[in-house]
């Protein structure tokens, strides 16, 4: 996400590394995830980039495949059903429902 804010704004790694008085090589490992960082360097680099510290924290392709895998939950008419009424549970009634679902897929309940 960094690298493509980075490219987005035209900026060259060199560029973004002396506006944030960090080096050239920090800001690669910071890209490739081989260095940590901090809260405080996001949010100078959302500044200079246009950009919202949540920006870097989300991950399109994990939201992706979530997405997917909701949509054909959603296409199951139990489960959606199932979803929709345990909207309005309690969590002490949600979880009451999953262990029973654990213990029907477990084999205890079909016997």
């Amino acid at each position: 996400m960094l690298q493509k804010a980075r490219e987005e704004a035209g900026l060259s790694q060199e560029e973004l590394a002396r506006k944030m008085g960090c080096t050239q090589a920090s800001l690669s490992n910071y890209e490739l995830g081989k260095r940590r960082i901090y809260t405080a360097d996001l949010q100078r680099i959302g500044e200079i980039l246009g950009r919202s510290i949540t920006y870097f924290l989300e991950n399109p392709e994990e939201d992706q495949m979530l997405n997917n895998s909701l949509l054909k939950i959603l296409k199951e008419p139990y489960l959606k059903e199932i979803l929709y009424l345990a909207r309005d549970l309690k969590p002490a009634q949600r979880k009451l429902v999953l262990d029973f679902i654990k213990w029907q897929k477990s084999g205890e309940g079909n016997k």
